[in-house]
């Protein structure tokens, strides 16, 4: 270090940078510590606010304050560059040697480019309307001590006195002018700033109500410390954070809208998969491995500079210089490659998120768009839990698959260069692992693949459940099915406990390995007659402890790989399906007549598309349009597979069906009404934009006004899901309002009228169907017949035929109705009577919710804030059983009792061998055989990958599993959020343990937290 400052000075090695010179500092002080080191740090401040975010709601008008401050920033880069051309004039241009002069002024430069970038971002920045943080204008001031200093040093080496040089008068023209210019900057910043006028007007939300996107526009720095993420944990230290709305919004990157059109660029219906996943994240995927390749080096730096260091130390005869370096090196070596990969890691973590954003997006796309074929539900939800979750396991698992190999190959390398070929014997032991490792992956995966087909059986049996929990209970069935569920998870966890015990066997094997490897490399190396040393036990117990990282993570990337490859199929089947193609389905030719809104012809229909379900046959029907079509028939006559088929939702075998302007779509109220969760008016609206007067036509012709009235928030009362808070009534006829609201031309209505009584039915009839819908084409499917009076057409159906179609006068006779006095009761009724009947059923339909005093029906669900209470605890350990918890923290215990002996010995050993060293006798091989086995011990014995932990958690979620489906089955009726709590832990968190299942080891889970049941 002194003999290069010399060289960079020009000074002489016993004093390489003389700090005074005279009355005044050196030269070389001066432009190294004085304007090298300011400029660099000026540099780097300014560099920290390049990624500012715009603000894209101000007209870009910079204040003069501002444009100052640029134009001086832009000249101070300028001045360096022309300081250095007298350096190459002849004698005496040159204050001190070139390579001093060249480092300064190209120092200089860089930082005040780097300050004029950040100058004109912060000005294009919220920033724009102050003068922009403090503590970059201070960092411009302070090169000025230099340039004053240079100044002076020009005056005393008489600059100004004749003979008056071409070079140093120029330079000292340049430092004046420097100073001014940065005086004008100062005069620059001292300009107060102004508010800026908005575009065209105010923002729709005043700034600052709206929580900032914490990430985007961050600086580089501030994304390696995470100081972005101070805000919000500061509020989280506030116990402000209660809701997923207190945190930030998401990055741009990661919003949904973002990715879907991001991967809807790649995909093609029918494509691979990975291919679209690769081509809209795979190069931002693959960079990150150069990060992952710098991190990994760097982690090798630690053994080596820790020989070099313990060889210091023991052999004390290099410069204390050097020992500094070495232990500067290595700290910061520690440090940078932790960073790197913990930079590495939450890059990874985004594209996986990313990914997945993408992959739940294709998902429920393909769920919207597939024909009548589908799969069940509870195959679906495991795809959008399980399956989505496991294929993403391939992001971090993939950078493993070649990384940790590499590293295992420098490992070895540096251990032959540490202990010469007595490290071949641990080689052999880890070839010889490797096909045992492959066996365990192959049943691991079989056994994944068995476990899947369960569980989405388990899961079926569940939705099934869960649908018509109400009837269970009625009929009193909870036993039957609660035992059928849980036969359905006993043949799940058969497989989930080969799964589990064949991972807690091949975790065990590959942590152990590396014990059994430090041991047969030092006996080898004793053997061949060589001596162990500090330096070689302290280096070669490092990187045999590197070791432990790609030798026990392999088998968990193998498993996440294994497992991303039987989701990636099971997804990629679900994306095959066909989707439903209106434009196959449909002629492509309106109705032959212009008049008819309808015209099947020849048309033959089927549940199934090989035809063998109940068929569907109409030979000809064609409906004009504004008719009324009666539908009548007996039970199962193929009614509601005629409006099914009409609507899409059976396979057309042959013939054609032809819908008028098929692009508007229909009007459908079904026969069971859907209801979303959420409250009536968004029911109703369904997504369209709100129009008070036809919204109140709407509710009026829906005989809906009375309940909403007794509702306790009127149209904004929440509903649960499938309208579990409502009557049959109330959902029936929520649902005809929503097809009412939608303005459609056809309407198909599968018996709306048999839900509600008769009041209710004939107020429907004449409001809505003969009245709000007049003008469109209906066709109505009921049994109740004294309503089709009034029809222009009604069909009968038989045994999936339209066997007669005509007018109500001659159908209606052949078909039992009702008899004619309940009509003629329910027509010739007065209003004050029908209010009178009407009133105690809309009261009892809002039975329900008169109990309600606030405006939400469903509550938010409570929860506790603090420490775990004891009971929990005992809870667990009473599911654990008091013999497996003993034995467990008696392995802990002893695991760290041993781990401090076996440090204790290390140390102890060394002193005796320096000591053996200092006394020029050598220790005795048997002493460092020995020495060796009791360091090794310990790991055999007590492994961190010990068959403990993964069974024990798999133990405490099937107890936990298994309370879940019997406490729903053998309570009462429950809230809706407490079903659908007990729906998502279900569905979503099917396998106890699971977590453990992933492509990661346990060391970096919690394996002492319970699993999510």
């Amino acid at each position: 270090m002194e003999r290069f400052l010399a060289q960079l000075c020009g000074t002489s090695a016993l004093q390489p940078l003389p700090v005074w010179e005279g009355d005044t500092t050196g030269h070389c002080f001066t432009q190294l510590v004085l304007s090298a080191l300011p400029h660099a740090l000026l540099a780097v401040l300014s560099a920290c606010h390049w990624g500012n975010p715009r603000n894209p709601d101000w007209i870009p008008h910079r204040s003069p304050g501002w444009r100052l401050r640029l134009t001086a920033s832009f000249l101070l880069s300028i001045f360096p560059l022309l300081d250095l051309l007298p350096v190459a004039l002849p004698p005496g241009a040159g204050p001190g040697p070139v390579g001093l002069e060249v480092l300064a002024g190209g120092m200089a430069a860089v930082a005040w480019i780097s300050h004029s970038m950040a100058l004109w971002v912060l000005s294009h920045s919220p920033h724009g309307r102050s003068r922009g943080p403090l503590a970059l204008a201070l960092a411009a001031f302070l090169p000025a001590p230099a340039l004053v200093l240079t100044l002076l040093w020009h005056c005393q080496r008489g600059t100004l006195l004749p003979p008056l040089l071409p070079g140093p008068l120029s330079r000292l023209c340049l430092i004046i002018l420097q100073l001014a210019v940065l005086l004008a900057y100062g005069l620059g910043w001292a300009v107060p700033g102004k508010p800026r006028e908005p575009w065209a007007q105010e923002p729709l939300l005043p700034e600052g109500q709206e929580a900032e996107v914490a990430e985007d526009g961050e600086s580089w720095l501030s994304r390696f410390s995470y100081a972005w993420l101070a805000p919000l944990l500061a509020r989280g230290a506030r116990r402000e954070l209660r809701q997923p709305q207190d945190t930030c919004r998401l990055p741009r990157r990661l919003h949904p809208t973002y990715l879907a059109h991001i991967f809807q660029a790649h995909w093609q219906e029918g494509a691979r998969l990975w291919r679209a996943l690769y081509g809209a994240f795979g190069q931002c995927y693959l960079a990150l491995g150069l990060l992952k390749l710098v991190g990994t080096m760097l982690g090798f730096s630690g053994p080596l500079l820790l020989s070099l260091l313990v060889g210091f130390l023991e052999e004390g005869q290099e410069p204390l210089s050097n020992g500094l370096l070495y232990a500067l090196g290595l700290a910061g070596g520690a440090v940078l490659g932790a960073v790197l990969q913990n930079q590495y890691g939450y890059e990874v973590q985004k594209v996986t998120l990313q990914a997945r954003g993408a992959v739940l997006n294709i998902l429920y796309r393909k769920a919207l768009h597939l024909g009548p074929r589908r799969p069940p539900v509870g195959e679906v939800l495991n795809l959008l839990g399980t399956d989505s979750e496991r294929l993403l396991n391939f992001a971090g698992s993939f950078h493993e698959a070649w990384g940790l190999p590499l590293q295992l190959a420098i490992t070895l390398y540096l251990l032959h260069q540490q202990v010469g070929v007595a490290f071949v014997g641990g080689l052999i032991l880890a070839l010889l692992l490797v096909p045992v490792n492959k066996v365990i992956a192959t049943r691991i995966m079989a056994s994944n693949q068995e476990m899947l087909q369960h569980k989405d059986a388990r899961v079926k049996l569940v939705t099934e459940l869960l649908s018509g929990i109400r009837v269970i209970k009625f009929f009193g069935w909870e036993q039957a099915l609660g035992a059928r569920v849980e036969a359905c998870r006993a043949r799940e966890l058969g497989r989930l406990w080969v799964i589990k015990y064949l991972d807690a066997a091949c975790v065990y094997l590959w942590a152990a390995l590396p014990v059994v490897i430090s041991i047969v490399i030092f006996i080898t190396y004793v053997l061949m007659g060589h001596q162990l040393t500090a330096t070689k036990v302290f280096t070669a117990l490092a990187l045999v402890r590197m070791l432990i990282l790609p030798l026990n993570n392999f088998p968990w990337v193998i498993n996440g790989l294994l497992e991303a490859k039987v989701s990636l199929d099971r997804i990629q089947r679900f994306l095959d399906l066909p989707n439903h193609n209106p434009q196959a389905y449909y002629s492509p030719d309106p109705p032959t007549d212009p008049t008819a809104a309808l015209e099947l012809h020849e048309a033959l229909f089927s549940w199934d598309p090989a035809g063998t379900s109940q068929e569907t046959f109409i030979s000809h029907l064609q409906v004009k349009k504004g008719m009324l079509v009666g539908i009548v028939g007996k039970v199962g006559c193929g009614k509601s597979s005629l409006l099914a088929a009409i609507s899409g939702e059976l396979h057309r075998l042959r013939g054609q069906v032809a819908v008028w302007e098929l692009s508007r779509g229909f009007g459908l109220a079904t026969q069971e009404p859907w209801i979303q969760f959420a409250t009536i008016r968004d029911n109703i609206l369904f997504g369209k934009m709100f129009d008070a007067q036809l919204y109140k036509e709407v509710l009026e012709a829906c005989a809906l006004n009375d309940d909403l009235s007794i509702l306790p928030a009127g149209d904004q009362t929440e509903v649960g899901e499938k309208g579990v808070t409502l009557s049959g009534g109330q959902r029936a006829r929520i649902a005809l309002a929503r097809a009412v609201y939608q303005e459609k031309e056809l309407y198909l209505l599968d018996d709306p009228l048999a839900a509600v009584d008769a009041d209710v039915a004939s107020h429907l009839l004449h409001k809505c169907i003969l009245g709000a819908l007049g003008h469109t084409t209906r066709l109505l499917c009921t049994h109740r017949t004294e309503y089709l009076e009034k029809a222009d057409v009604v069909l009968l159906m038989e045994n999936g035929r339209l066997v007669q179609a005509g007018p109500p006068s001659e159908i209606l006779p052949l078909v039992q109705a009702v008899p004619k006095a309940w009509a003629e009761d329910g027509q010739e009724s007065d209003p004050a009577t029908a209010q009178s009947v009407q009133t105690p059923e809309k009261t009892k339909e809002g039975l329900d919710v008169e109990g309600s005093t606030s405006d939400r029906l469903l509550q938010d669900e409570s929860k506790k804030e603090g420490a775990v209470a004891f009971h929990v605890y005992r809870a667990y350990w009473r599911a654990m059983g008091p013999g497996l918890a003993l034995a467990i923290l008696f392995s802990l215990l002893l695991m760290q009792a041993t781990r401090n002996a076996a440090d204790w010995w290390l140390s102890h050993w060394i002193s005796q061998l320096k000591a053996a060293k200092n006394n020029s006798q050598e220790a005795p091989a048997p002493s460092s055989l020995s020495s060796e086995g009791l360091l090794s011990a310990q790991l055999l014995l007590f492994s961190p990958g010990s068959l403990y932990p993964l069974p024990t958690t798999q133990h405490l979620g099937v107890a936990t599993a298994q309370s879940c489906p019997q406490w729903l089955l053998r309570h009462p009726f429950l809230p809706h959020r407490v079903c659908d709590h007990c729906w998502c832990q279900l569905l979503l968190h099917p396998s106890p343990g699971s977590a453990l299942c992933g492509g990661h080891p346990p060391s970096s889970r919690h394996p002492a937290s319970p699993p999510a049941v």
